[in-house]
């Protein structure tokens, strides 16, 4: 029984820190405050409460403070002041998926500002960007994302009922719903599947949602990504080959494909800055 106990908490303890970072040395830290008050009555609920506190507080208040030290800035919030650049979902915030460069963050305040005066409801939408800490800590389940540079967007999409565009469609933190080649487009996804990447195109057999009712917004996305390509700061952006042809990307050279090691670009935008 002991053992199971052990490895269970092995297993949180990866967990913690491979989704969080931050989360697993605040688990080791919290248990070695308790381990010395094994006669309070209640201890696991007590225990369980005070990590969730530390977690927070170190979320909202240490992390981006020490994040700073290491070149680190947090991504906006969603509030009103930084209305131009908002996270997906509060998830990445929360596990401290959100930091940038400066230079970076500065791209992204500015790509927003773009955005709100091409619609005033609109905002750059972020997905995944970097851990606060280190320059080679991987960003599960990403090959890059380890040094401040890298950010995932969403693209836009119509929404048919509501009449406008949106970014609030159905996928898991905004990856997997993806707008598949053409016919008579590059079909690089097949591509990669005869050349056995399984990766590539894993997500999108999970993610389940109705291109009808929300179609590609080509006009917002062609605008997006071609301001995104002529930022002083951006040194390149993956998207899938058939996405630059279709949407006449076809002259930014630093619009590219990123191999068939990774996975489909054709769900979200990734953009690097030098």
């Amino acid at each position: 029984m002991r053992i199971f106990l052990v490895l269970i908490q092995m297993i949180w303890l990866f967990l913690l820190t491979v989704l969080t970072q931050v989360g697993g040395l605040i688990w080791l830290l919290n248990r070695a405050f308790w381990m010395r008050r094994k006669s309070i009555k209640g201890r696991w609920a007590w225990r369980s409460l005070s990590f969730a506190l530390l977690y927070f507080f170190s979320a909202i208040v240490l992390v981006p403070l020490l994040a700073r030290l290491n070149g680190r800035v947090a991504l906006p919030l969603g509030t009103r002041s930084e209305r131009p650049v908002a996270p997906l979902s509060w998830w990445t915030c929360l596990s401290n998926r959100h930091y940038v460069t400066p230079a970076l963050y500065e791209l992204a305040i500015r790509q927003g500002r773009f955005l709100q005066k091409l619609d005033a409801e609109q905002h750059l939408v972020y997905l995944d960007a970097n851990f606060p800490f280190g320059r080679k800590f991987p960003l599960f389940p990403h090959l890059s994302h380890g040094d401040g540079r890298k950010l995932d967007l969403a693209f836009f999409r119509y929404d048919t009922r509501e009449q406008r565009s949106t970014t609030q469609y159905p996928s898991f933190m905004g990856y997997g719903f993806s707008e598949p080649p053409a016919e008579g487009e590059l079909n690089q996804p097949e591509i990669c599947a005869q050349r056995g990447a399984w990766q590539y195109s894993l997500l999108q057999t999970w993610v389940k949602a109705d291109p009808k009712r929300y179609p590609f917004d080509v006009e917002l996305n062609t605008q997006l990504l071609q301001n995104l390509s002529q930022d002083p700061a951006t040194e390149k952006i993956f998207i899938e080959p058939h996405l630059k042809g279709r949407l006449g990307l076809g002259r930014l050279n630093n619009i590219r494909y990123h191999g068939c090691q990774a996975v489909r670009h054709d769900d979200h935008i990734h953009v690097q800055v030098k």
